[in-house]
């Protein structure tokens, strides 16, 4: 069966353990719309992989999923490295849903199961962002930021992003009693994001002219729309100028959900890969 846009999402949410290694010619094809992305920019450029959402207790399934995606991201760095040099940066990122203190020695196992023997992405240069630290940064924002807060409209005790072309059928977040929005997901991505504004200055420090290429991998088809969600909120709302490619990919099929946009318009251009 070909990879499509789901009817029935819980095709996406049952595990699956046997994955396959992806294909030269899938490499080639993403490494191909990275390399016009970068084209297309006229600024100097940080390329930042967000490689995919994590939860403690590791689970069989994400682990799976996760060494052919952190494979992937090293091949197509050498890639692009091969053909750029130091003319384009580097930043990698993971996300862990609920991580704290008790889970660092699981999250440093499952680290090095995943990243040993890397020479493009390795393990000392990734970023690990937790889930629950960045909604607690995202609830703060929300009352800090009023141009974030006025971007949502509420129906039916939740909070949609507004935008006069078009309408997401996904919350960002609930509202409370006393109209305070509650972040979910799509707000975490966008508190995400502007975590990763704060590193890319570290990473392109001394200069302030540049833009990041935002590559997103996602396991689960939900996972993918909100990326795509936070994405939206947070180039609405934030400075960060951001070129963003964001992928839902199943392994077992070799063959991958993709959307992508320029940095200066709204609407997403979406393709089966």
């Amino acid at each position: 069966m070909g990879c499509e846009i789901p009817n029935d999402t819980l095709e996406y949410t049952k595990p699956q353990v046997d994955f396959e290694r992806w294909s030269d010619a899938k490499l080639a094809e993403i490494g191909s719309l990275v390399e016009t992305s970068i084209a297309q920019i006229s600024r100097p450029v940080l390329v930042v992989f967000e490689l995919g959402h994590f939860t403690l207790p590791r689970k069989a399934e994400n682990i799976a999923w996760a060494k052919q995606n952190v494979a992937f991201v090293e091949a197509l760095a050498g890639r692009l490295i091969r053909k750029y040099n130091k003319e384009v940066k580097f930043l990698a990122t993971l996300l862990i849903n609920n991580f704290d203190n008790a889970d660092e020695k699981e999250a440093e196992e499952v680290l090095h199961e995943l990243f040993d023997g890397n020479i493009y992405i390795p393990r000392k240069s990734l970023k690990i962002l937790s889930e629950r630290n960045l909604k607690n940064r995202a609830y703060k924002a929300l009352k800090k930021n009023s141009a974030l807060a006025d971007s949502f409209i509420h129906i039916d005790g939740k909070a949609y992003l507004k935008d006069e072309e078009y309408q997401h059928d996904l919350a960002a977040g609930f509202v409370s009693p006393d109209g305070d929005i509650i972040p979910r997901c799509g707000l975490i991505l966008t508190s995400f994001l502007n975590k990763v504004s704060e590193l890319a200055r570290v990473r392109m420090h001394p200069q302030k002219d540049y833009e990041v290429l935002f590559v997103s991998f996602s396991q689960e088809f939900h996972e993918y729309q909100r990326v795509r969600l936070g994405v939206d909120i947070y180039t609405s709302t934030h400075d960060l100028v951001v070129t963003p490619i964001v992928m839902h990919w199943d392994y077992s099929r070799d063959c991958c959900l993709i959307s992508h946009r320029a940095s200066d318009v709204k609407q997403w251009s979406e393709y089966i890969g």
